[in-house]
């Protein structure tokens, strides 16, 4: 692997928050035709924005690229996290870990002791998740997420335990 590989995230955009922002966003359209003097209320400029911030915030979930991954051949940098490089990783596994009343299929990075790496708080404080970990559930793309397996199992040993 010569070039540096970017992988992003891939929400699906059709859902409960779409539907629902669509519901809004024509009751308060609808509301604001009929009755025009409802824009002088201080409830309804709140129930504007509060529109409008739920569109904005759907907006920057599904439109925009979110980055899973950037891998090269001397680092992994995982979400916003600093790059790790690979020989601070002394092996990878496939595990399932429970978050709420779900289970989710990860990839966790293992680091060795005594790595110089400064760690944020998400790292720090991610329930069963690990500091270094990618999902292999839906919000991953599967051919993204079968090429993240195949680079990764290539520069440090790999095992695909806890298999469900």
């Amino acid at each position: 692997m010569k070039e540096t590989k970017t992988f992003y995230y891939h929400f699906d955009p059709v859902n409960g928050w779409l539907i629902l922002n669509a519901v809004l966003l024509i009751v308060m359209i609808y509301a604001s035709i009929m009755c025009p003097c409802l824009a002088y209320w201080w409830q309804m400029q709140v129930l504007w924005a509060v529109v409008i911030f739920s569109i904005l915030a759907w907006g920057w979930k599904y439109v925009l690229k979110h980055r899973l991954a950037i891998i090269s051949d001397k680092e992994i940098a995982i979400d916003s996290c600093r790059p790790l490089a690979w020989k601070d990783i002394e092996r990878a596994e496939e595990k399932t870990v429970r978050c709420g009343l779900r289970k989710y299929r990860i990839i966790s990075l293992t680091p060795k002791k005594d790595i110089k790496y400064k760690y944020n708080f998400l790292q720090k404080h991610n329930c069963g998740f690990g500091a270094f970990s990618i999902p292999l559930y839906n919000i991953v793309d599967f051919k993204d997420a079968e090429e993240i397996k195949k680079i990764i199992a290539e520069k440090v040993p790999y095992a695909e335990n806890d298999k469900q």
